[in-house]
């Protein structure tokens, strides 16, 4: 599968390219962005360059899922990424569920993420473009479930999942060895969870 371009009511998703860079630091060194990600605190430029160069390097490990820039109009609003799992996600699966792979030989658990300049904050951007990419990993490219995780302090982030059809499944306790997470890291991180037949069900007429 090719990355390809989603649009919704508002928003141009585009698969992220060299030019978007700049774009992507902008939020990266916003303290309002990063205050539940990472450390806490803004990202250096070689920090956001590390970031850029991963969420770039994701259509090559699995085709067909990528990270998307969304602009309305000529607004850059924020970017959007579908990923395979993380190791720790896969190890909760079952041999039988790990193993599994569509007919188009998708991830049959795709990893959902997403950031948005504040200025675009409470007004739906975020839900947006989150059911969209949503849509399309269960729809298009064939995943069985997405997932998405962060801290359980982060309530603007929670409240979009939920919005979006997603269900808390479980709160968890990492330890942290090579950086010091930000404040609230003690209240735990969540998972939030849809499956391709709960989609449905949600969005059957």
């Amino acid at each position: 599968m090719v990355q390809e371009m989603i649009q919704t009511r508002r928003l141009s998703l585009q698969p992220l390219a060299p030019e978007h860079k700049d774009a992507l630091y902008e939020l990266d060194s916003n303290p309002d962005v990063m205050k539940y990600i990472f450390t806490g605190n803004p990202l250096t430029a070689e920090e956001s360059t590390m970031v850029f160069d991963h969420l770039r390097s994701i259509p090559n490990s699995s085709d067909g899922l990528g990270c998307w820039v969304g602009y309305d109009g000529d607004e850059f609003v924020g970017w959007w990424v579908l990923a395979p799992p993380q190791q720790d996600g896969q190890e909760e699966m079952s041999d039988e569920r790990r193993n599994s792979d569509t007919s188009t030989g998708s991830a049959s658990r795709v990893e959902i993420g997403m950031r948005v300049d504040p200025k675009y904050w409470g007004q739906g951007y975020a839900k947006e473009g989150l059911r969209a990419l949503i849509k399309y990993s269960l729809e298009d490219y064939g995943a069985d479930e997405v997932y998405g995780e962060t801290m359980a302090v982060n309530t603007g982030s929670r409240v979009t999942m939920a919005k979006c059809g997603l269900k808390h499944v479980r709160t968890w306790h990492n330890k942290y060895e090579e950086f010091t997470p930000p404040p609230g890291i003690e209240e735990g991180e969540v998972e939030y969870r849809v499956t391709r037949d709960e989609w449905h069900s949600q969005h059957s007429v």
